[in-house]
């Protein structure tokens, strides 16, 4: 069954047509709108209440990402948020579409990696079935993570699901902080503890 036929609908928090600050490469970025987690010092705190933001159905997503991917040079797609494993069933229409057109998928979740499936959550297998990295784990502010690129704490691993990039891809590119300024608003995305007076306690002892 296609991801036209599903009928599936994604809550969305934001998207990004173009960023290399949340993956490798060049990459469209979608946000997803609600987690049960609050991780103190979290990038996106306003799309963690489970409320509705941005309903979209992933037929009609897939249409866009398509002439996005048309009209500018990526090499995947990053599913971050809020906690995308919560909206695993549309997310895994967009995962499969993107396969299909030979771009990677990148997840975040703050779930552990061994522990997913066992939580029975919606749409889960068929997501991870078309996943080519996964970062798992919550962000511990206290362990910030400043020698792997796009990966927020220590705690946090970087599972390769599938042979798409090499081991240690996420030790070959700098962080990155992006800010893209329209009329209507200011978007900032990336690592903002770039441009603080930070230190990671664990850095010494790694």
């Amino acid at each position: 069954m296609s991801s036209l036929e599903t009928g599936h609908y994604l809550n969305l928090a934001g998207m990004s047509p173009e960023t290399e600050a949340e993956g490798p490469g060049r990459r469209i970025a979608l946000w997803v709108q609600g987690c049960l987690r609050r991780c103190p010092g979290c990038c996106n705190p306003d799309m963690q209440p489970i409320r509705e933001a941005c309903m979209v159905e992933t037929g009609d997503l897939i249409r866009v990402l398509e002439r996005i991917r048309e009209s500018h040079d990526v090499e995947g797609v990053t599913f971050i948020g809020g906690e995308p494993l919560l909206q695993a069933e549309g997310l895994a229409d967009v995962a499969e579409w993107a396969h299909r057109a030979h771009l990677t998928v990148l997840v975040f979740t703050g779930y552990l990696y061994p522990n997913v499936l066992s939580r029975h959550l919606p749409g889960v297998e068929r997501l991870l079935a078309a996943t080519d990295l996964l970062v798992d784990g919550p962000f511990e502010q206290e362990r910030y993570d400043e020698r792997r690129a796009w990966i927020g704490s220590a705690n946090q691993r970087l599972y390769r699901l599938t042979d798409a990039y090499p081991e240690g891809i996420e030790y070959s590119a700098p962080r990155r902080l992006e800010v893209r300024v329209s009329a209507d608003d200011i978007i900032v995305n990336g690592w903002p503890y770039l441009f603080q007076d930070h230190k990671d306690p664990q850095a010494d002892a790694l």
